[in-house]
């Protein structure tokens, strides 16, 4: 019966021993960060935050994870690299342009009367934006190209006017005779 009872007290003795070794082999790699602890083979602490990871750094005060993000000029951008700034924040310029401190989709925007617009489908005359491409300027306004004319300084509705002395004319309905217009398709004879 003795034999039993030295054999119970050296199988808790080991056990103690087991479980002691197993909490301060644990203990060893709990490593404090703020009001908790990491593991730094497998986790970062970054001002007092335990994150998942190796590589975390601070940018500007912000933390950042090094293997997804950079810092540039003190702001955490995801990628590889950084990218160029327009006003508070930045745009790709193989996809994108910057336009009056704004990031805009596209590579051909412009300013009209200190607003942003789209070159490949807005026109930009006389200070103001127009929907579609085709506008000049025509006397004090402007008109479309593509479906207007312009004679005299005036906006036509129609393509082809053309000046009959002081005034214009449509000749596809039209005729210009000595300086004067007549209705339809008239000879003029000198």
């Amino acid at each position: 019966m003795q034999r039993l009872h030295i054999w119970v007290a050296g199988a808790v003795l080991l056990i103690s021993i087991l479980v002691s070794v197993t909490v301060i082999g644990a203990n060893q790699t709990c490593v404090p960060c703020g009001d908790s602890c990491y593991d730094p083979s497998t986790q970062s602490c970054c001002q007092g935050e335990v994150y998942d990871g190796l590589r975390w750094g601070v940018c500007k005060g912000v933390c950042f994870n090094m293997e997804q993000q950079v810092c540039c000029n003190g702001v955490p951008v995801n990628g590889t690299r950084c990218l160029p700034s327009c006003g508070d924040s930045f745009y790709n310029p193989t996809t994108q342009s910057c336009c009056q401190g704004e990031p805009k989709d596209g590579l051909l925007w412009g300013v009209c009367g200190g607003i942003c617009y789209d070159l490949t489908n807005e026109t930009c005359c006389n200070n103001q934006i127009y929907p579609g491409t085709g506008w000049q300027k025509c006397g004090d306004t402007c008109y479309n190209t593509n479906n207007q004319s312009c004679c005299l300084g005036e906006v036509y509705d129609g393509k082809g006017y053309t000046k009959c002395g002081d005034t214009c004319y449509n000749p596809k309905t039209e005729s210009c005779c000595k300086g004067k217009v007549s209705e339809g398709k008239v000879e003029c004879t000198y």
